[in-house]
């Protein structure tokens, strides 16, 4: 089981839809993905957009979060997506 899933904070599971960005300084490539499950420091995300461990996005989203800013700690490959655990920074 990843750290994500730690005991730290409690889990709240949604099925939000959110936007991200892999450049905060170019909006011309928006991604899109689902929030399955959201904490005080971070997300799960489904998306079809590949990501590597450690990149950074921005998240576009009318949602409170604690930051729009999260780091990938971890990737799943499903199917035809990808379940990523984000931390917040």
């Amino acid at each position: 089981m990843s750290l994500f899933y730690s005991a730290k904070h409690d889990r709240c599971y949604v099925n939000s839809t959110v936007e991200y960005v892999l450049d905060p300084f170019n909006d011309d490539d928006i991604f899109e993905g689902t929030i399955e499950n959201i904490s005080e420091s971070g997300m799960c995300l489904f998306t079809s957009q590949s990501l590597t461990e450690g990149q950074e996005i921005t998240i576009k989203s009318l949602l409170f979060l604690p930051s729009e800013t999260a780091v990938v700690c971890w990737i799943e490959p499903q199917d035809d997506s990808y379940r990523i655990g984000l931390k917040f920074v």
